[in-house]
């Protein structure tokens, strides 16, 4: 783990190693990491079943360049948000809270419990993107405390089924998956602090493949204007044949290397044969026909 460092005397950084592992047997119960000391690093035997960092977060014998650099990565670590909705878990009543859960389950709560101005412009910006999905069934979304004490909340919307009549109001329970998913992905985005990070695995799961281009609209206008940083991963076709040309070089491939049998991420843009893959369709389709795997295969 390599950190940059800042000296008082001059302007330019140089990196530190935290700390770096010796080469390990595979039934051996322990790893040897080198913590940083300006040689060769002072060996630490430390558990392998747990991260090294977590095992040094904490110690006061470590040099001082250990410690700030061991804070300032978890510091990082700890902002990330990994967002996994569970929409099963999202159709109940959520209590009053300021801060959304990695599976979404409170989402009700989160919108209710925020400042009257700010719940208004939030849940309008629900409302105008849930019109836009395929169905177009939904006219407004929104949520608001229920019970004797008002300390729960409940997700709403209104469904015009029949056009010409009056729009039926229908609560967490009776929403789609996919449509409590895309939500849910849309409260974390207006939700989460300005300038902080975010993870969302396979992005798009449970999602109708027709609303791959309105979800991507969503991720890079809001990831945009709200400055979030948005890692997200997908199996999907559908969503790669969404990407427009300028965002491909940002695509990072999860491979495995057939020399050692460790799992590999290589960014699109450092592929020699980029322009020709792209010359045979949109990215989903070729990641389909399984030009991207030979292209890494050929390039190790």
């Amino acid at each position: 783990m390599i950190i940059k460092k800042r000296p008082k005397t001059d302007k330019n950084p140089y990196q530190v190693h935290l700390f770096q592992t010796d080469p390990v047997s595979q039934d051996s119960p322990s790893i040897t990491a080198r913590l940083y000391n300006e040689k060769k690093g002072t060996p630490k035997e430390m558990h392998r079943s747990t991260s090294i960092l977590s095992q040094l977060t904490g110690l006061t014998s470590l040099r001082k360049e250990i410690s700030e650099g061991i804070e300032a990565v978890s510091q990082v670590l700890e902002s990330l948000f990994i967002l996994d909705p569970i929409p099963s878990r999202m159709r109940y009543y959520s209590p009053l809270t300021d801060r959304l859960q990695s599976d979404a389950s409170n989402i009700a709560g989160v919108l209710a419990a925020l400042p009257d101005a700010q719940k208004k412009q939030v849940e309008k910006t629900l409302s105008d993107y849930a019109t836009k999905l395929p169905e177009r069934d939904i006219r407004r979304v929104w949520a608001e405390p229920v019970g004797k004490f008002n300390a729960d909340a409940m997700l709403y919307c209104e469904e015009l089924w029949v056009p010409g009549e009056e729009p039926t109001v229908v609560d967490s329970r009776g929403m789609s998956d996919g449509t409590l998913r895309f939500l849910a992905i849309l409260t974390a985005l207006l939700t989460r602090p300005e300038g902080s990070q975010m993870v969302i695995e396979e992005v798009d799961n449970g999602l109708h493949p027709s609303r791959s281009g309105l979800l991507l609209t969503m991720l890079q206008n809001i990831g945009s204007e709200r400055a979030i940083d948005i890692l997200v991963t997908t199996h999907n076709p559908a969503l790669l044949n969404e990407l427009e040309p300028e965002m491909v070089p940002f695509v990072v491939a999860a491979h495995r290397d057939g020399a050692t049998g460790e799992s590999k991420l290589t960014m699109l843009e450092d592929l020699e044969n980029l322009p020709k893959l792209m010359a045979a369709g949109p990215l989903g389709k070729v990641a389909s026909q399984g030009l991207i795997e030979k292209s890494l295969s050929s390039s190790r």
